[in-house]
């Protein structure tokens, strides 16, 4: 699972897969991953799951080692995405596959403006009176506006080698999950 944060997406899988035997975590931040490693002590997962400190861009991973790939939230905020795609297909065994889940802006004219309206207003509105930290939700509705969705990510997939990839539409279209297989 990369950009792992906290480890959520990792723990929700041996919780949800009984098939799942072992997991990896990499992220760029020791304090998010410390958070995580507390996570998965508290699952009694620290035989199955590990959190390694790295970049997406060059994973400290061997080729061909795992049946499937991560990220939630995390593909947008990496420096280049082609390569991190690339390094998630190199670590896939042959048949491997890769799941990016990623906010995206509806293609529907009224889900898209109504999306926008809560995205650039409320958001950064409601995150900055929580947190202190408005800019941050700024930050939030400028990645997604100008980050590719739909297709346009769906193409720098296949140009990174992944084959049968598949869009799906989650929340009239507010986050996608797009699937590729090496």
């Amino acid at each position: 699972d990369l950009a792992t944060g906290t480890a959520d997406v990792l723990l929700s899988g041996f919780k949800h897969n009984q098939f799942m035997r072992s997991g990896v975590g990499i992220d760029l931040s020791e304090e998010m991953l410390q958070v995580g490693r507390r996570k998965i002590d508290e699952a009694e997962l620290s035989n199955k799951a590990f959190l390694i400190r790295a970049d997406a861009l060059a994973l400290p991973i061997a080729d061909n080692s795992f049946d499937a790939t991560t990220v939630a939230f995390g593909i947008r905020n990496v420096m280049d995405v082609d390569n991190a795609l690339i390094e998630m297909r190199r670590v896939l065994k042959v048949g491997g596959k890769s799941f990016i889940l990623e906010f995206a802006l509806p293609t529907n004219p009224l889900m898209r403006r109504m999306f926008l309206i809560y995205l650039r207003n409320f958001i950064p509105l409601i995150g900055g009176f929580l947190s202190g930290n408005k800019t941050a939700y700024r930050y939030l509705n400028e990645t997604v506006e100008t980050f590719p969705s739909d297709k346009k990510f769906a193409a720098l997939m296949e140009k990174a080698g992944f084959t049968n990839v598949k869009i799906h539409s989650l929340t009239f279209g507010v986050a996608m999950i797009y699937e590729g297989t090496k």
